[in-house]
């Protein structure tokens, strides 16, 4: 078994006894605690208001038995107001104690008991009636004697059964406490029990747990940490002496004569890799001396062959480059011609459409001036009109009342005649300003046609320029083509030859970089040779 589990299974029957006597125990105090309460709310306040009865009852004799006695009826009085007041101090304790009786089930004693003080508390009130009437009759003798025959001795049968019911709740209360010392008297020889078990179990378990300890640690666990903390400083020298073979200690005593052999072994060959590592870096360094040499000199060729390949390169991009700008030229050349063709049919067109427009503009200007002559034809018209207006106003008037109506009509004609002079008028300035707007437009038509003319001589000009640099073009193109078709030859054997002393440099780097890594290799097979040596050096053997 696990000392885990044996730990958890030790401790588990330990807090079960503990939880056992902790169950026992509240369980002994609830049933005390019932007993206790039942005696102290319920049979304590029974016997209180039994008491408050044989309280009430005696005082009540005692008061009965004064009023008798003395002469004075004021005197007397008083006492039946005292028996009265106990009379009421005994209803209420009398209710309490019913209202008791009725909240749990009663033995046939208990409800015998209660019948008696009933029936003796109505014979005694009836008795004590009677006396009170015959004090009021003035009756005292009489009822001196009947208070001594009948009164006194029913209280006294009423006080007895009373104190039997105390008799009674106090032989009740005092078996239940005894009932309550005895369980309590159990219950601590009952604890005591079971907590001398529970320290016998708990004294089991933990012996058994330290001699499984024991066994598997093979010492105390302090003597254990001291001899591993030794071993982990690197003592492997040291001793166990333990008589559990198969303890922790025993073995750890065995991994150190192990590790102490290892060590052993461990330092003798790290010596002899170290020297066999010193050699190889030596070995190293050498031939990476002799590859750093031969990789400079194969760099100086590559760099050579490389910079005359990037200048032929350079002169067959020039070359190219200046056949594609002559193959431009060449396109341009092209291009402008037909727009210099194009520029010359506009400017043509645009002449033609320029001559139009001025004959357009002159015959506007010829139509103007007809337009100015049926003006002034209407201009004659609306004054003669006028004047007859004035006329036949005039003569209306002469007329009198039968020419008032052409009056009116004659006076509307020549408000007509008027308008149309003004119109005709305005429409006149009108023409005139437009007449001197088409003789300006017709000046700078002429002027237009003339620059259109000249501009037509510049492009054919200009046509014949661009053919003689076209000329000149074609030939630069054709000995561009021929310089780029050698420099590409040239490119290409040195760009041949450049990729031969790459193929060196790179073996020859390939060989410098294997030569360092070995180097590299070398160093890190001293270094951890070294490293070796210093570790093991750290672990004190035996000889």
């Amino acid at each position: 078994m696990k000392i885990a589990t044996r730990l958890y299974t030790g401790f588990g029957i330990l807090l079960a006894m503990m939880l056992a006597i902790t169950v026992f125990g509240v369980t002994q105090v609830v049933q005390v605690d019932r007993v206790l309460t039942a005696v102290n709310e319920q049979d304590s306040v029974e016997q209180r208001q039994a008491i408050n009865f044989r309280g009430s009852v005696h005082d009540r004799a005692i008061a009965i038995r004064d009023a008798v006695m003395v002469q004075d009826r004021q005197a007397a009085q008083t006492h039946l107001n005292e028996i009265e007041e106990l009379d009421n101090f005994y209803q209420q304790a009398n209710r309490e104690l019913q209202q008791l009786y009725s909240e749990r089930a009663r033995s046939d004693h208990e409800r015998r008991l209660l019948s008696d003080i009933e029936r003796a508390e109505n014979a005694t009130l009836a008795l004590t009636e009677r006396t009170i009437a015959m004090l009021d009759r003035g009756e005292h003798e009489r009822a001196t004697r009947f208070v001594l025959d009948e009164v006194s001795p029913a209280y006294s049968d009423w006080l007895a059964t009373i104190n039997a019911m105390i008799d009674h709740q106090e032989i009740n209360i005092q078996g239940q406490v005894n009932g309550v010392i005895d369980q309590t008297t159990g219950f601590a020889a009952a604890m005591m029990t079971i907590t001398l078990i529970a320290i016998i179990a708990g004294i089991v378990i933990a012996y058994r747990i330290i001699t499984r300890l024991l066994r598997t640690i093979g010492g105390e666990p302090e003597e254990a940490a001291e001899l591993i903390k030794r071993i982990a400083a690197g003592d492997l020298t040291v001793s166990v002496r333990t008589k559990y073979k198969g303890s922790i200690m025993a073995a750890v005593g065995q991994l150190a004569q192990d590790l102490s052999l290892m060590i052993k072994e461990t330092i003798s060959a790290s010596s002899e890799l170290a020297a066999a590592s010193m050699q190889l870096a030596q070995t190293a360094a050498r031939n990476e001396q002799l590859i750093e040499q031969q990789q400079s000199e194969t760099d100086q060729g590559a760099a050579a062959i490389h910079q005359m390949s990037q200048t032929v390169q350079e002169v067959a991009s020039h070359t190219v480059e200046a056949s594609n700008v002559a193959g431009n030229a060449d396109t341009e050349f092209k291009t402008g011609e037909q727009e210099v063709a194009k520029s010359q049919s506009s400017i043509n067109s645009l002449a033609d459409e320029v001559r139009g427009a001025a004959q357009v503009i002159d015959n506007l200007s010829e139509e103007s001036r007809k337009i100015g002559s049926v003006l002034e034809v209407i201009q004659g018209i609306a004054e003669q009109t006028n004047l007859l207006a004035l006329n036949a106003a005039i003569e209306a008037a002469r007329a009198g009342e039968h020419g008032r109506g052409f009056a009116v009509v004659a006076d509307e004609v020549r408000s007509l005649a008027t308008r149309t002079q003004q119109s005709t008028s305005q429409i006149n300035e009108m023409i005139e300003r437009m007449q001197g707007g088409a003789s300006q437009a017709v000046s700078v038509m002429q002027r237009g046609q003339e620059q259109a003319s000249e501009s037509v001589e510049q492009a054919r000009r200009a046509g014949e320029s661009l053919q003689g640099i076209n000329k000149s073009v074609t030939m630069l193109n054709d000995m561009n083509a021929q310089i780029a078709t050698a420099a590409e030859e040239q490119s290409t054997v040195a760009e041949e030859i450049n990729q031969n002393f790459v193929r060196i440099t790179d073996s020859a780097a390939a060989s410098s970089k294997g030569a360092k890594e070995i180097s590299e290799a070398s160093r890190d097979l001293e270094a951890l040779a070294q490293s070796l040596q210093n570790n093991v050096r750290k672990f004190s053997v035996s000889e």
